[in-house]
């Protein structure tokens, strides 16, 4: 999997995976600019909601979980592989990259909405029109794009280009492409639930293993994760009153110790999600593929890929929360939270 495709599916998978093999319950809440990620439940008066923007995900449980289904392999007519030199956009095209930013700007655009109820209608439709317009995705796809072709030369896009011409290259696109539809959540969560009752053979584990590590999707999802909140932190922080405004380098290293707390969730998520995504692979096949990310190649798009997503995300994520914040002051947002009752602030 691709450090970019990767990330896109398990920034989703986080959202509404229900019940990932063998992870314990993660609470999150506001504790003053920082938010708090913890195995253990707040403290009495503060109630946990929904995902933002979604309605609570039903259960599988494991002996009612569906059997693996086969993701089907949609037609990739559209694409046209070329014997000529590689481009920039000729690789990203065959990577699936365009296709699979809607389901990650959706996802980290979310954490920017209020709830439902949460905020006055006005205040809300001010709050979704600017997280739509930051966390558009053809806004992600030119930053990410136009980063990525600093960092790349023909050599390496050439060299790039063989595997995603190839036809498992091109099979493993469609299965990442597939996965990353809105429809897939539902069969993703139910799958990984149906886990704690039919692990998979240790074989395959180890190769998903590989894969994961490889291209460290487990740490990137981590590191985007944390640009999010980190950005919505530092945004809270200097908007409130200047005597009781937290230092910037303080937020950030509250910020960062919710690292340890997130990639436990995070790591598990990532399995669950590989297993899902290329149950059509035989074991040669997925084998193929970790091969390819090792590869120098692989490699190159990864580091590539990773930088430059990690680099669009940053800017958009604290444009996002200082223009929300500046849409909507902290305390509309906490005078509406006073008069909704306890919940979770964002």
């Amino acid at each position: 999997m691709t450090r970019t495709s990767a990330t896109a599916l398990t920034l989703v998978a986080v959202a509404v995976l229900a019940a990932p093999a063998h992870a314990t319950d993660v609470y999150r809440w506001m504790d003053g600019g920082t938010v708090v990620y913890s195995d253990q439940p707040p403290q009495a008066g503060v109630t946990i909601a929904a995902p933002p923007g979604q309605e609570a995900p039903p259960v599988a449980t494991a002996p009612d979980a569906p059997a693996v289904e086969a993701t089907a392999v949609p037609p990739d007519a559209r694409v046209v592989v070329s014997a000529r030199p590689a481009t920039v956009d000729e690789v990203l095209d065959l990577s699936g990259l365009r296709p699979q930013l809607t389901g990650i700007a959706n996802a980290l655009g979310a954490e920017y909405l209020p709830r439902s109820g949460q905020l006055g209608e006005r205040d809300t439709a001010a709050v979704v029109r600017l997280v739509a317009r930051h966390f558009a995705p053809e806004r992600l796809y030119a930053g990410i794009r136009d980063d990525f072709g600093r960092r790349v030369d023909q050599r390496q896009l050439d060299a790039m280009a063989v595997w995603f011409r190839s036809p498992i290259g091109r099979k493993v696109t469609a299965l990442e492409i597939a996965a990353s539809a809105p429809e897939a959540a539902s069969k993703i969560a139910a799958f990984a639930a149906g886990l704690k009752s039919s692990p998979p053979p240790a074989s395959r584990l180890e190769l998903v293993q590989r894969l994961d590590w490889v291209t460290a999707t487990s740490q990137e999802t981590t590191d985007l994760a944390l640009v999010v909140a980190g950005s919505i932190a530092r945004a809270a922080a200097a908007a409130g009153p200047a005597e009781r405004r937290t230092r910037a380098g303080l937020v950030d290293r509250r910020v960062e110790e919710m690292r340890g707390q997130m990639a436990t969730v995070i790591g598990e998520n990532v399995l669950a999600q590989m297993l899902y995504v290329y149950a059509p692979l035989s074991d040669d096949e997925l084998k193929q593929y970790v091969e390819f990310l090792a590869s120098p190649p692989g490699r190159w798009y990864g580091r590539a890929a990773h930088a430059a997503l990690l680099r669009v995300v940053r800017e958009l994520a604290d444009r996002t929360a200082l223009d929300v914040v500046r849409a909507v002051p902290p305390p509309r947002w906490a005078a509406a939270q006073k008069a909704a009752g306890p919940s979770i602030p964002r």
